[in-house]
């Protein structure tokens, strides 16, 4: 059953059942229908190179038409997703093989579309390796698989465009050639009529292969720039779709296993800068901090040392304040002593008779000596030193 379905799409995909079944309406038309006027007679119909041309054409036609309908149903598969949203948490590699029988599930009519066909390649690559380590390597890899096989597609159509002016040109010298035989010697100025009359004719094949060249090439312009489009919208899907979803853990039979060995030097390299890095990192930052410490301590010493100095600095400037106090305190004494001096000399001198007055009291002190010295007593004699006549107080 299986195979009966596959022949069946396979032939409602083929460019040359569709391109007869056209090329046989197209003629149908032609003979018995609205395209019967003598120009379109004339162009496909005026020699049987022109119909081969003409089966050609469709052929061409229907290619390109079954992959413009392809292309448009690839683009809605690609835009419904396959493999469900993204899980939250990274699935083990292991979730791979289900996944796959998933999409071996699907109808076989989309088993050749470029979307399921990458994703299949894709996982089975992580199924096979049991690491999504080098999953971007092979995307590139079946991307370029895909654009290959795309190029590989247009083939017949190629042959086609080359072959329908080739035609063209065969017809032509096939009609001159023919029309140069038919030349009478007998009678050549009739037949040189004749033959210039049908050259022109003759031509019609070659026109009609460039037109029909020229209309197939605008249509496989724009049909390829759409399966292009397609590619590339198919190589951005399957990222989003596969890009994240798996750890990137290896398993093999259930059980963690070693990655390849290039794969372990690179990671142990990776290991190895890292820790560098980080060894360095810390040794700025114990560099940093012990720079920080000194400068601390340097600074915490210097202001305990301006402290101490500040304080003996107080402590002698408060005893010279005293000492200034006291001597001040001592002249302020000193002079009103002074003062007490001077006026007390002041008041002395100003006495005119002080002198006489002490010669006085010296006489009658030495009469009481002599009056004493009658009783008996020796008394010493007083002697009174005359006085300086200072008006102050040395």
């Amino acid at each position: 059953m299986k195979k009966i379905t596959s022949f069946l799409c396979t032939l409602s995909k083929s460019p040359f059942l569709w391109g007869i079944l056209g090329s046989i309406g197209f003629y149908t038309l032609v003979f018995s229908g609205p395209l019967g006027a003598p120009l379109v007679k004339r162009y496909f119909t005026g020699h049987p190179v022109e119909y081969l041309e003409t089966l050609l054409f469709f052929i061409g036609l229907a290619a390109l038409l079954i992959k413009a309908f392809d292309t448009a149903g690839q683009r809605a598969g690609v835009s419904a997703g396959l493999l469900g949203p993204m899980p939250e948490m990274p699935l083990p590699v292991e979730e791979s093989k289900r996944l796959l029988e998933r999409l071996h599930a699907l109808p076989h009519k989309r088993q050749n579309e470029y979307y399921l066909g990458r994703l299949c390649a894709a996982l089975e690559h992580i199924k096979n390796h049991g690491s999504t380590d080098s999953l971007d390597d092979e995307l590139k890899y079946l991307a370029d698989l895909d654009a290959a096989r795309l190029h590989a597609t247009y083939g017949l159509f190629r042959v086609i465009v080359w072959a329908i002016p080739i035609l063209g040109f065969l017809g032509t010298v096939i009609g001159i050639t023919m029309a140069l035989n038919g030349v009478d010697l007998k009678a050549p100025d009739q037949s040189m009529f004749e033959v210039l009359n049908g050259l022109g004719v003759k031509f019609d094949t070659t026109a009609l292969a460039l037109t029909l060249a020229l209309i197939l090439m605008f249509i496989y312009y724009f049909v390829e720039r759409a399966e292009n489009n397609l590619l590339d919208e198919v190589d951005r899907r399957v990222r989003a779709e596969l890009v994240g979803r798996f750890a990137h853990t290896r398993f093999l039979d259930g059980k963690a296993a070693s990655v390849a060995p290039s794969q372990n030097a690179n990671e142990a390299l990776l290991q190895v800068c890292e820790r560098l890095f980080s060894r360095q990192t810390e040794l700025w930052r114990a560099a940093v901090e012990a720079a920080a410490q000194e400068w601390n301590r340097m600074a915490v010493s210097a202001a305990e040392e301006i402290r101490a100095a500040m304080s003996v600095a107080t402590a002698e400037i408060s005893k010279r304040a005293e000492s200034l106090e006291k001597a001040i305190a001592l002249t302020a004494d000193v002079l009103r002593l002074e003062e007490a001096l001077n006026r007390n000399l002041s008041l002395l001198s100003s006495t005119q008779h002080f002198e006489q007055t002490a010669l006085s009291l010296a006489a009658a002190a030495n009469l009481l000596a002599a009056r004493l010295a009658d009783y008996g007593e020796c008394p010493t004699a007083v002697r009174l030193e005359p006085l300086r006549n200072n008006a102050q107080a040395a």
